[in-house]
């Protein structure tokens, strides 16, 4: 697929001598059609990646591209799909790494699983996951007050070295992607994965996530006002339920009182739970990719989860729940723009708090609506589904060498 190389028979990383990957590396010459995506974390087929390599997998027969997992599982559903994927550390993967131009990520978990010993010499892009209000990188580095020296160390070497990083609008090219990447060039494009939320998802659109469930909810949000509640996760494992801040028997009650249904997504880090007993509250599980859902859902609860930014590209109501805000923020994660600022929306701090701003969220309450476009417009430089189109095209320039 990606021409002639030198066979390595072991890839094992722990057991390929040096000087038999550079040998590899030599005999696989780069091509400019060839570029490789590898995704997030467990290498769950989500995420900026996902939606750039469909693009590429759809409409650009110029281009060879490549879906690189760790997963087993997520290799298997895209060969059933007819989709180009390769399993690491096998040898179609390994060569697919070795013979790509460009090699496209939207985290840097490739660095530590040892993809990126196959990616030298190649054109990274950066992705990346998400904008909001947290600091990260050289920022996080920089001015945290307890952090070990190793941990800075290692923020500032993970968040180097790209040929490109992607950004959603000049505000946050200026303050996140500046300040906190070590990039040659920043793309103003949009996120691929947000385009799904302003048009209809297509076939593949819905690999990694669930066709039964986005049918199911469909149904479901023409008859009732469906909710979803997407909390980030917390370094030290805890959440809205272990702490105590919901009670789901009541939230239950509510929800039936009301006419509502409420769909829970934990983060993929976070602890799984399971709550079949109870009316109107269903779980999303937390590996699925969300994005084919989130036009479905009325209205949106988090805390300080960036997936509520991508959300305002719909201009519907967001909730706030942060009931941990200066335990989160001072011990977990710091904060880089003021919270008040950044949440166009009710900030509840009970339960109690959290029915009421539902109700209105429902009834159709204008307050926060200017607000919400005001974060909008400064997030997002474009509203339309064409983010990949353009992430496609910088890819395609970096590529070939213009």
């Amino acid at each position: 697929m990606y021409g002639a190389t030198t066979k390595i028979t072991r890839p094992d990383m722990a057991e390929l001598p040096a000087q038999v990957i550079a040998r590899f590396l030599a005999a696989t010459p780069r091509r400019p059609e060839n570029i490789v995506f590898i995704g997030r974390a467990d290498s769950l087929f989500a995420g900026n990646a996902k939606y750039q390599f469909l693009h590429f997998a759809a409409n650009r027969p110029d281009i060879r591209p490549c879906y690189v997992t760790l997963n087993r599982q997520v290799f298997k559903e895209l060969q059933a799909a007819s989709l180009p994927a390769a399993l690491f550390p096998e040898e179609p993967a390994l060569t697919a790494l070795a013979g790509a131009q460009v090699v496209v990520v939207d985290d840097f978990h490739y660095r530590l699983h040892g993809l990126d010993i196959f990616t030298k010499g190649a054109r990274i892009v950066q992705l990346w996951h998400g904008v909001g209000f947290k600091k990260i990188g050289f920022l996080e580095a920089a001015t945290a007050i307890d952090m070990e020296q190793e941990k800075r160390e290692y923020l500032r070497r993970m968040y180097s070295d790209y040929d490109a990083v992607i950004s959603t609008s000049p505000f946050y090219s200026e303050h996140l992607f500046k300040t906190s990447f070590g990039a040659r060039e920043i793309w103003e494009t949009g996120y691929p994965r947000n385009d799904v939320l302003l048009r209809r998802p297509e076939k593949h659109d819905l690999l990694g996530s669930d066709p039964q469930l986005y049918g199911r909810l469909r149904m479901m949000h023409k008859e009732l006002r469906t909710c979803i509640y997407a909390p980030t996760f917390r370094d030290d494992q805890s959440d809205p339920f272990s702490h105590g801040a919901l009670d789901l028997a009541a939230l239950s009650g509510f929800l039936k009182r009301e006419g509502m249904a409420l769909f829970i997504k934990m983060h993929q880090f976070s602890k799984r739970y399971d709550v079949k007993d109870l009316a109107n509250i269903h779980i999303i599980p937390n590996e699925l990719d969300v994005y084919p859902l989130l036009p479905y859902f009325d209205c949106m609860i988090t805390d300080y989860s960036s997936i509520y930014m991508d959300y305002m590209l719909l201009l519907r109501p967001v909730i706030f729940f942060p009931y941990d805000r200066e335990d989160y923020s001072q011990r977990l994660r710091e904060f880089q723009f003021d919270y008040n600022e950044m949440t166009p929306g009710p900030k509840c701090m009970t339960q109690a708090e959290l029915h009421d701003a539902l109700l209105q969220a429902i009834a159709g309450a204008a307050e926060w609506g200017k607000e919400r476009q005001r974060i909008r417009d400064m997030a997002f430089r474009f509203h339309d589904a064409n983010a990949a189109a353009r992430v496609a095209e910088h890819l395609t320039r970096l590529a070939r060498g213009a």
